[in-house]
């Protein structure tokens, strides 16, 4: 056969071929078509009006991608090149476009279309899935449903697990499973209440932990198995693994699952009662010492609401001369006379009107018998704290009164020998301190002997000795009011310029010690309203005393003041070697010193503390050991011209920091 006969031959059997798949696609409810290699489609079976809902002809000659939804088109294009390249076959699944704009999901099977040897372009076959994908979608939803409601309760279950687990491990009560009597399961107090390791109980028999002696079954000697649900509320003890006892309470129960009993389970609730069994034991502990203390040698009875003896002790017999139940239920004027009854001095009555204590003396004779005694009534309450009587303590004074008596003379003949001392005291002082004015009233009357005709001269000395007589007569009175300052006008005066006249006075003094003063003033003006020489005297007195404090290198005082609301402070500090421990209580006493007696009488401060007491103000004094010594000095800023006298008593506080 010639090569043209032999093309002619295959030209006739693709025809056929073409003409049998033709057949075959026409009658196919799937869509045919055939796309050259620009994408134009040449080809389309009638499945297209029933896939795509359009008439062959408006679909024929026009390109691919105008029947492709846009969201797919990429993957068409991709599937499209790759078959033009040489790829057998692929398969896709997108949405197409169909009449009215409607989406289509359609399922492609394309592969490539040879027209003879020449490769002409894509052919496929297009199968509509759109019912499949709705219920696809529809499987898809529900599997979503379902998935969420299984993770819901699955989470539901992991939260119910996490609150029982919390449940068992805070409850105050320790939690066991037991099947067979071995432990499946312990709680976290269960654990903590044996000592053991949780790893070391599971799968251990329980019976192990029971401090008594077990029997065959493995169970204390007599005990039914917990399954039984026998086992309710019983008392043991556990040895724990430190080897230490501990009483316990517990209940087993049989195990139910569902609607099922399970025979050889049984759940264990356990609780410490360590605690309570010791509260117990020490509860009658303290009733035995209780029922001790009531029968000490101090009387004591418990009377009734209507003052009745409902009980008493040995004591109480022994001090009333009475015992037996004929003390019982008598009314307490006929054992130890009291007169109070059915009045307001009753102690009953007293405890009922709300009073915590009620003390009596009782002086009276009574059958015969001299009774002098202290009561002393308590309120006896009931378990509600209601009253319910009175708990009536006896204390015989007679031994009491006999002491008080001696003391009292004993008293009054320290009285009189302090009298008697301070008088030596201040005598002696009142001596020494007229020494020197009296030398100076000497020397004057001397040198005026010898120069009397120096007229002048002689009326300077005549001064001076009034002046050294004066200074006498203010001695004295210092003396006799050394607690009671004298009398003096009372104004508003200027305390700063108060302090600076002190200062100025005190200069040479000062220079001597080689103090350096430092004031550290309020910048506000502070005025007192009192007695200006008296302050100034106060001032004058501490000042020099913090002077003489300084050691022989000198030192400083610091002189502050400030306004607190309506009081003023004032503060003197020294840098000195501080005052004793012991000294600090008696600072402030008369004739009290630290100095030698030849130096001074120890009235400074005493009569400085009377004039600040004068004027309603405190004194507070701050001396740790070496670092110096602070006086501060308080005063009301608003007295008026009234004299506070005694009625307002000035404070001493000792400061020993």
């Amino acid at each position: 056969m010639t090569r043209d006969g032999q093309g002619e031959q295959r030209t006739m059997q693709g025809s056929q071929r073409d003409d049998q798949f033709r057949s075959f696609a026409e009658t196919s409810p799937d869509l045919f078509v055939r796309v050259d290699r620009e994408g134009r489609i040449r080809y389309l079976f009638p499945a297209n009006r029933t896939i795509l809902g359009l008439a062959p002809d408006t679909v024929v000659h026009r390109h691919y991608l105008d029947f492709i939804r846009p969201e797919d088109q990429a993957q068409a294009q991709q599937a499209f090149a790759l078959l033009l390249g040489g790829a057998h076959a692929i398969e896709l699944i997108l949405q197409m476009t169909g009449q009215n704009g409607e989406p289509v999901w359609a399922e492609i099977h394309a592969a490539r279309w040879f027209d003879g040897e020449t490769l002409a372009g894509v052919q496929g076959v297009v199968r509509d899935i759109s019912d499949r994908k709705v219920q696809e979608d529809v499987l898809r939803h529900n599997n979503q449903v379902l998935n969420a409601q299984v993770r819901e309760q699955h989470e539901e279950l992991l939260d119910n697990t996490v609150l029982l687990q919390n449940l068992l491990d805070t409850t105050s009560a320790g939690i066991g499973i037991l099947r067979q009597g071995r432990f499946q399961y312990l709680n976290e107090h269960l654990v903590r209440m044996t000592g053991y390791p949780a790893v070391e109980l599971l799968g251990c028999h329980w019976s192990q932990l029971f401090a008594e002696e077990s029997g065959k079954s493995g169970f204390p000697s007599g005990w039914p198995p917990p399954e039984s649900g026998l086992l309710q509320a019983v008392e043991s003890r556990w040895r724990r693994a430190d080897g230490s006892v501990v009483d316990v309470l517990f209940s087993a129960v049989p195990l139910v699952t569902g609607d099922r009993s399970r025979s050889h389970d049984a759940s264990l609730t356990v609780l410490d009662v360590t605690a309570e069994k010791e509260a117990e034991r020490q509860l009658r502990a303290a009733f035995s010492e209780l029922e001790q203390f009531f029968n000490v040698a101090v009387p004591l009875c418990l009377l009734s609401l209507d003052c009745r003896v409902l009980k008493f002790n040995q004591a109480f017999g022994d001090f009333f001369h009475c015992a037996g139940e004929e003390t019982l239920g008598r009314p307490g004027a006929e054992i130890w006379g009291c007169e109070g009854c059915g009045t307001d001095a009753c102690p009953v009555s007293q405890l009922q009107a709300g009073a915590s204590r009620s003390y009596h003396a009782v002086n009276t004779v009574v059958r015969g018998r001299y009774l002098a005694c202290t009561l002393h009534a308590a309120p006896y309450v009931d378990a509600a704290g209601r009253l319910s009587g009175t708990v009536i303590t006896f204390f015989d004074s007679r031994e009491l009164n006999k002491v008080s008596a001696d003391l009292l003379a004993t008293r009054q003949q320290l009285i009189q020998a302090e009298r008697l001392s301070a008088i030596g005291s201040l005598a002696a002082s009142i001596a020494h301190e007229f020494n020197n004015p009296l030398c100076g009233v000497r020397s004057v009357v001397e040198r005026m002997a010898r120069k009397s005709e120096q007229v002048t001269l002689g009326q300077d000395l005549l001064q001076l000795a009034l002046e050294n007589c004066d200074r006498m007569s203010r001695l004295i009175r210092d003396l006799q009011q050394f607690n009671k300052p004298f009398c003096d006008d009372w104004k508003p005066f200027d305390l700063h310029r108060a302090i600076d006249s002190v200062l100025l006075l005190l200069n040479k003094h000062l220079k001597v010690r080689k103090a350096v003063v430092r004031r550290e003033f309020s910048l506000e003006p502070l005025l007192l309203d009192g007695s200006e020489n008296q302050i100034k005297q106060t001032l004058l007195n501490l000042i020099k005393n913090s002077g003489e404090a300084l050691p022989e290198t000198g030192g400083e005082i610091r002189i502050r003041t400030c306004r607190e609301g309506g009081r003023i402070r004032i503060g003197l500090s020294d840098t000195g070697g501080g005052i004793s421990e012991e000294h600090l209580p008696h600072l402030f006493e008369p004739f009290f010193t630290t100095k030698a007696a030849v130096k001074e009488t120890g009235l400074g401060l005493s009569v400085s503390y009377g004039i600040v007491k004068a004027h309603g103000g405190e004194i507070l004094v701050e001396s740790p050991p070496g670092q110096g010594t602070t006086f501060t000095v308080i005063l009301p800023a608003g007295i008026g011209n009234e004299r506070q006298g005694d009625g307002h008593a000035a404070g001493i506080h000792l400061d020993r920091r």
